[in-house]
């Protein structure tokens, strides 16, 4: 499991004092690319391979405020041919309690040719070395 500080900026705010939803996926984001560059060695431009979202399914659980201290806990719970299904919990680090789960499928994706391709056998063992999670 990888776990990314979140930095909650102003601009997160909205009129009701709380983290808005949609920027709550920017943090689920944030944690996938550090899952990535962690493990998988990929830096955060991708011009040959990488991963592109066919799927993302959000539970809202408690608002973000911000003033607290949140985090996002990212880990691979699924490991496919060509796909990956990430499992993630954005919590309060202070109190533990869970804020929003996600869960997203990312499909392995050759951007020059724009298309699917099967996970290699690199990422497979990297994923596979790091553990495949149970949130």
């Amino acid at each position: 499991m990888i776990v990314t500080k979140i930095q909650i900026r102003f601009a997160d705010i909205d009129v009701l004092g709380h983290v808005n939803n949609v920027n709550l996926q920017h943090f689920f984001d944030q944690g996938k690319v550090d899952y990535i560059q962690k493990v998988l060695g990929l830096s955060g431009v991708w011009r040959k391979e990488g991963f592109v979202q066919a799927r993302t399914e959000t539970d809202y659980l408690a608002q973000v405020f911000m003033e607290e201290n949140i985090c996002v806990r990212t880990g691979v719970c699924r490991l496919g041919n060509k796909s990956l299904t990430f499992c993630q919990q954005i919590y309060n680090a202070d109190t533990g309690e869970i804020k929003a789960a996600s869960v997203s499928v990312n499909v392995a994706f050759d951007l020059v040719e724009q298309h699917s391709v099967s996970i290699s056998d690199k990422w497979r063992k990297a994923i596979e070395e790091h553990g495949i999670e149970t949130l």
